[in-house]
């Protein structure tokens, strides 16, 4: 069978322009009637864009990391 596939990575922004996470999205057809790259392309372009939405969103409700305070022997 014919198989189609595509690939992407970026680089998405978490918190800010300094908090960014290396991301990779792949996505492979694979039968007897494939749709052309064209219309793949379209649909990895808007997996893409949602999944920034996504984690972007999920940031805005995630409070900030705060370093431990040191343990003080006693």
């Amino acid at each position: 069978m014919a198989v189609n596939a595509l690939r992407t990575e970026f680089q998405l922004s978490t918190r800010g322009a300094m908090t960014k996470v290396d991301c990779e999205i792949g996505l492979k057809v694979d039968g007897r009637e494939l749709p052309n790259l064209a219309v793949l392309g379209a649909a990895l372009e808007a997996a893409v864009d949602r999944v920034q939405q996504i984690v972007t969103e999920s940031y805005k409700v995630v409070p900030e990391r705060v370093p431990l305070a040191p343990v003080q022997d006693s």
